[in-house]
């Protein structure tokens, strides 16, 4: 199933996450209505990371507001 109409993910105090968040952000910036990601209080330090942010913010046309 694809989430063509999120617009909304809220993710914030979840210490699991770990690297699975890589390919969440990464797959994130192909969904043409996501408009707020929030990973605040998230363990988010690995280089892969902060390369799927990079392509998140370069690639979105929609998001407008990123929490990290």
């Amino acid at each position: 199933m694809r989430a063509k109409q999120l617009q909304v993910l809220k993710m914030g105090k979840n210490a699991i996450i770990g690297r699975g968040a890589d390919a969440i952000l990464y797959n994130l910036a192909f969904s043409p209505k996501i408009k707020h990601i929030d990973f605040s209080e998230d363990p988010l330090a690995s280089a892969e990371t902060a390369e799927a942010i990079y392509k998140l913010v370069k690639i979105s046309g929609s998001l407008e507001t990123l929490i990290l």
